[in-house]
């Protein structure tokens, strides 16, 4: 019996408060869509400085002829239509970029949101799972009762104790694969989302 105790023990011990790995759902996701935002903003500026020297093919070309001793300033139409046709393709192509992040970054927040929600709700129905262990304890002990005073078979007991421990190890790798899915999510957020 010792050896049952702690393994509902083990099983129940990180469950024991209700919710206790769930934190406000509103404040990681805006932290991870400030931290999507931050990115994107960083991505643009960064796309606008690599055009920032630009206007420099505006600037007129100055020749000094040795032979003649004169000195001349060009200037090209077609180089300012080429820059002011670049600008504005340039423009609507950060326009375009910052629209398709803000859709990727939408999408994101709610696949981490649908993600969260049910690893949430897998964590309840285990906790669910766990409170009923009380009673699955309860029908095992009348069921020892039972074979200790010849009631049942030994067969029918070692049944019942199979089918206890089966029960308890399935509870266990329940336990332990919603514990990985968490720190998967949360590897996956780089936030910590779910109380320790």
């Amino acid at each position: 019996m010792s050896r049952l105790a702690i393994l509902l023990y083990l099983i129940l011990s990180p469950f024991g408060q209700p919710n206790a790995f769930s934190q406000s759902n509103n404040s990681f996701l805006k932290e991870v869509e400030k931290d999507k935002k931050n990115r994107i903003d960083s991505l643009l500026t960064l796309n606008s400085a690599q055009h920032k020297l630009e206007y420099l093919a505006l600037l007129p070309s100055f020749n000094y002829n040795f032979f003649e001793n004169s000195f001349n300033v060009g200037i090209s139409l077609s180089t300012l239509a080429g820059f002011y046709q670049t600008k504005q393709r340039n423009k609507i192509e950060l326009e375009r970029l910052k629209l398709q992040l803000d859709q990727k970054l939408d999408a994101d927040l709610e696949n981490i949101q649908k993600e969260y929600e049910l690893i949430l709700d897998t964590y309840e129905i285990l906790r669910m799972e766990l409170d009923n262990t009380t009673l699955n304890s309860e029908i095992f002990n009348l069921k020892k009762a039972q074979y200790e005073n010849n009631k049942i078979t030994l067969e029918d007991w070692l049944n019942i104790q199979k089918n206890n421990q089966d029960r308890n190890l399935l509870l266990f790798a329940k336990r332990k694969n919603i514990i990985t899915k968490m720190k998967q999510f949360e590897a996956k957020i780089k936030k910590n989302c779910f109380a320790e």
